[in-house]
C-alpha cells in the first residue's frame, strides 16, 4: 500500500476515534462519511485496498452491514494476494460474530483466520487469532 493512502486511512480513523472519546458524534459521523467517501473513491480503481474496507467495517455499528463490507475486504485482500489482510478480516468478523452473541459464525470466521494466516510472518496477528480461538 501506498504511503499517502495509508496516511490517509490513519488520519480518517484518528478522527472518528477522537471524535468517540470526546462523545462528538457529529464530528464521528462526518468523519465516517469520509471513510466511506475514500473507500467508494477508491473501490475497484488502484487505489482499492483492503485496509480502508476493513477499518470502514470496524467503524460501522450496522453489524450486518459491517459484515457485508468485510466480504469486500476479503475480495480486495483476495485480489491483491493479501493473506495478512484476509487473516485479520477474518478475525475482525469472528469479532462482530462475538458480540452478535453468534459463537458458532464466530468460531468458523476465527478457524478461516487461523487458515489465512498459516503463511504469513506477522507473529502478533498470529497470537492475537490463537488467544482469540482459545477465549471461544
Amino acid at each position: 500500500m501506498k504511503a499517502p493512502l495509508y496516511d490517509e486511512i490513519l488520519t480518517i480513523c484518528q478522527q472518528i476515534a477522537n471524535a468517540s472519546a470526546k462523545g462528538d458524534d457529529s464530528a464521528r459521523e462526518n468523519a465516517c462519511k469520509d471513510l466511506q467517501k475514500l473507500c467508494a473513491t477508491n473501490q475497484n480503481s488502484p487505489k482499492d485496498h483492503p485496509l480502508q474496507w476493513e477499518a470502514l467495517a470496524d467503524f460501522t455499528e450496522d453489524g450486518d452491514l459491517a459484515m457485508d463490507i468485510y466480504e469486500i475486504a476479503l475480495a480486495s485482500a483476495d485480489q491483491l494476494k493479501l493473506p495478512t489482510f484476509t487473516a485479520s478480516t477474518y478475525l475482525a468478523m469472528a469479532q462482530r460474530q462475538q458480540e452478535f452473541e453468534e459463537a458458532d459464525k464466530a468460531i468458523e470466521y476465527a478457524k478461516k483466520a487461523e487458515t489465512a494466516c498459516q503463511d504469513i510472518d506477522n507473529k502478533e496477528l498470529k497470537q492475537e487469532i490463537t488467544d482469540f480461538l482459545a477465549s471461544l
